[in-house]
């Protein structure tokens, strides 16, 4: 790959969510701020939510983020977003879209055309099978399912997620010499080992004394929080001195209140909803093991899952479903079980809540994994090789 630079160069990143209320959105906010310290001139448009979350915002913009637009939302604004769009883009070298949404794909796709802009396409989840699970119009998943495997055609270069998107842009025709594996990265100075003590578990009613056992993540229509909940009887049967806490607010937290209601276990699951992102990291240090399951569907394995990232960053042993990503992410430093099996699940708890030198060896190799491979710097260093390749005048012509 050339190593040819054009610094600073001028982007202009667009997201189809809400930077602030939307937790995925981190992605591209991090990177944006990666890119801005490293010199490059970055304008950034998301589509704010039309109906704000109870709970408030998940983040708050710092001092020296790039300028940040507001588009307006869905289909019914495309022309007043496409406006906008040419008027920033008119100054940048190129466009960076992350996801596939027509609301913003459509628009960015027209600037791309008529002012001659090249642009990369950050390819990050499997969007087909995620509305698959949570959008109930058979023609909103259709049109989805279109944009996603027209736009990468658009598109001069590409980074993705996971080996699973990397195989369906081959798949496609994209040109395996135009993309790069990007995976999520870890804020390595926020998530840090011993950043609390275990009395941080007391304010969600959980006892200090007790092995402690955590899921984190939005639960949401692709969540798999449920399989914790299962397995933890059969951890308690062999462990009892242990709890579990699953921190995370979405639509399927009633759901999953109500499973715990009815689990023989239930004194010892703590689902305390919404948690703060500034409390995230203290929560992870606070806690003995980790736990990111997930079922065998085209929508886990396709995932790069944020929650790993930070739980390596954090030094925590992890007890992972072997779905996707999930198994390199945790190589060498946590425990891969078989998915959609409670009792392998449970096992993989259980072998590190027996064996407490175990869990801190594996610990501290996870904190080794995240700063070798999932920072944000590393994802930005990505990006730069990408941007290079992407405005060369020889580069490659997409359709």
């Amino acid at each position: 790959m050339s190593e040819k630079r054009f610094n600073p160069l001028k982007v202009l990143m667009v997201h189809p969510h809400d930077l602030w209320y939307d937790p995925w959105t981190i992605r591209i906010l991090e990177l944006a701020r990666g890119l801005r310290r490293k010199g490059y001139e970055i304008t950034l448009c998301h589509l704010p939510r039309r109906e704000r979350p109870s709970h408030g915002p998940l983040r708050e913009p710092l001092p020296g983020d790039p300028p940040i637009y507001d588009l307006r939302p869905k289909q019914m604004h495309l022309y007043s977003n496409f406006r906008l769009l040419c008027r920033l883009a008119e100054k940048c070298d190129l466009l960076h879209l992350q996801k596939c949404f027509a609301a913003v794909a459509l628009p960015i796709l027209w600037v791309s055309r008529l002012l001659k802009k090249p642009l990369h396409y950050d390819w990050d989840d499997n969007e087909t099978a995620i509305s698959q699970i949570v959008e109930s119009r058979g023609l909103s998943r259709f049109q989805l399912r279109i944009y996603e495997q027209t736009l990468p055609h658009f598109a001069s270069t590409l980074t993705y997620s996971s080996q699973a998107i990397r195989e369906r842009a081959r798949a496609i025709g994209f040109p395996e010499e135009r993309m790069a594996h990007l995976p999520v990265g870890a804020d390595t100075e926020r998530f840090v080992p011993g950043l609390s003590t275990r009395e941080e578990l007391s304010e969600f009613g959980l006892d200090p004394e007790k092995l402690t056992i955590l899921y984190v993540g939005q639960l949401e229509g692709a969540a798999h929080a449920h399989q914790l909940i299962n397995a933890a009887p059969l951890v308690l049967e062999k462990a009892p001195q242990t709890q579990f806490l699953l921190a995370g607010g979405g639509e399927q937290l009633d759901a999953l209140r109500t499973q715990v209601a009815n689990s023989p276990a239930r004194d010892s699951l703590f689902l305390p909803g919404y948690v703060p992102h500034e409390r995230i990291p203290a929560l992870v240090s606070a806690s003995d093991i980790c736990v990111a399951s997930f079922d065998d569907i085209p929508a886990a394995r396709a995932k790069s899952p944020l929650k790993i990232a930070e739980y390596l960053a954090s030094g925590k042993p992890i007890v992972a479903s072997r779905v996707g990503e999930a198994p390199y992410m945790i190589d060498n430093c946590g425990i891969a079980v078989e998915p959609d099996c409670v009792q392998s699940l449970a096992d993989g708890i259980l072998t590190y809540a027996l064996d407490e030198n175990r869990r801190i060896a594996d610990g501290k190799r996870a904190r080794e994994r995240a700063g070798a491979h999932f920072t944000w710097e590393r994802g930005v260093e990505t990006l730069v090789n990408m941007y290079s390749l992407c405005v060369q005048e020889d580069s490659y012509k997409p359709a």
